[in-house]
């Protein structure tokens, strides 16, 4: 999966920002500043960095569970057994934080899964009866 070139920039300028950061904290050693100092900054750097890779982390798998759930829904007409949820998932998987979205997302592959598994194991013939 590919990100926006407006995703790309904005991942740029952030990594600028904590090449800065970084530049700052090189300094701070050479001119023998506290450690306590120095760690702060070391920790603030950190905090940056993941911010970026979460950041990066959660749009990427927005978008994959968007295309999972989009898939899914096409093999729900609506009345099928997990229609209630889907159509939750489909109102709120925005909203959702990273840990919900990984856990709902590994729930709507089995379902997705299983329901291909199903549909490959009934014969068409027994199906149009």
């Amino acid at each position: 999966m590919s990100i926006s070139e407006r995703e790309k920039k904005e991942i740029v300028k952030r990594l600028h920002h904590i090449r800065g950061q970084l530049g700052g904290i090189e300094k701070m050693l050479t001119d023998d500043r506290p450690m306590k100092e120095v760690y702060v900054q070391l920790k603030a750097a950190e905090k940056a960095l993941h911010q970026v890779i979460y950041g990066v982390l959660d749009d990427q798998l927005k978008k994959h569970f968007a295309e999972v759930l989009v898939e899914r829904l096409a093999l729900c007409p609506g009345d099928c057994d997990d229609a209630e949820r889907l159509q939750f998932l489909k109102a709120e998987f925005a909203k959702l934080d990273l840990k919900e979205l990984i856990d709902e997302l590994a729930w709507l592959r089995n379902s997705l899964n299983s329901v291909k598994r199903l549909n490959i194991s009934i014969p068409k013939e027994v199906t149009k009866q």
